[in-house]
């Protein structure tokens, strides 16, 4: 009997181990035709990063890579899609572009006073 459960335990994890095994790794997938990896690691704010609408969801650049969301998480591209590339050179060198001012504090402005006549 105990010789019957032990058996029953290593084929069970057996084939749990097998499971596992085919599971790890990079898992890839195909978004509009271009091939994309899952991203581990999306940046904390990445709604602040250059976006472009794509296929009908935003996609972010962040560092040269393209992020995009999907119902199964983040992907990033492989290979750059067309429309993307466009956008990316037309962004690095759109004079549209204007850094972000540095914020300080307001100035007073002078001040008025009342003289009765």
């Amino acid at each position: 009997m105990r010789s019957a459960l032990r058996a029953a335990a290593l084929g069970a994890g057996v084939w749990l181990l097998t499971g596992c095994f085919g599971t790890a790794g990079a898992e890839g997938f195909v978004v509009s035709g271009h091939p994309a990896v899952r991203a581990e690691v999306v940046p904390v704010q990445i709604t602040a990063y250059p976006r472009v609408y794509f296929r009908g969801a935003y996609a972010y650049l962040v560092d040269g890579a393209w992020y995009y969301p999907t119902n199964r998480g983040w992907v990033v591209f492989e290979e750059e899609p067309d429309q993307l590339r466009r956008y990316r050179q037309t962004y690095r060198s759109s004079p549209r572009y204007v850094p972000e001012r540095e914020l300080s504090y307001p100035r007073e402005r002078g001040r008025r006073y009342y003289t009765p006549r």
